[in-house]
């Protein structure tokens, strides 16, 4: 796979100075998080070694009730990344309510089968290639599943099903 020139110089990824800053979009609701700075990063990583993968959905809302949002999902595969900031102080993910707050939405993901990835800022800042790659992984094996499921649905509608095979 072939990366933009300059991207990677060494063994560092050098990213545009402004990736880890990014201005709040207009008309984001209050409470719900604009994202980060590495949620930029992470994007373009992935579109850049990752190509002939699908491009994951930012700040997707996933619950019918609460404000919760996803760094970047994937919905029709339920596969997501959070990547918590943790600034100085340990940011709003170390405090108590955040924290409490961040097990209960994890908690609300794995029970409807959610896949979720999550990752520190400084894995961003320190191997953001190994990041995307480890995505890559898991992305790739939920697409594998996905196309598996649906050659088996068509093959029991096609009457071609054959139960002997899963007794073999």
């Amino acid at each position: 796979m072939s990366l933009p020139d300059g991207l990677i110089t060494g063994r560092s990824v050098r990213l545009p100075t402004d990736w880890k800053r990014q201005p709040k979009p207009a008309g984001k609701a209050k409470g719900i998080p604009a994202g980060s700075g590495y949620e930029e990063g992470f994007l373009r990583l992935w579109t850049s070694l990752f190509p002939d993968l699908p491009v994951p959905v930012r700040n997707y809302r996933f619950h019918p009730k609460r404000k919760w949002t996803l760094d970047c999902a994937w919905p029709n595969l339920l596969v997501a990344v959070e990547i918590d900031g943790g600034g100085p102080g340990g940011g709003r993910h170390r405090q108590r309510a955040g924290f409490r707050s961040d097990e209960e939405k994890h908690r609300s993901l794995l029970a409807a089968d959610w896949r979720v990835l999550r990752f520190m800022g400084d894995e961003m800042r320190e191997r953001p290639v190994q990041v995307v790659e480890e995505v890559a992984v898991i992305v790739r094996r939920a697409i594998e599943e996905e196309n598996a499921s649906i050659n088996a649905a068509n093959d029991f509608l096609d009457g071609t099903f054959d139960r002997r095979q899963d007794n073999a």
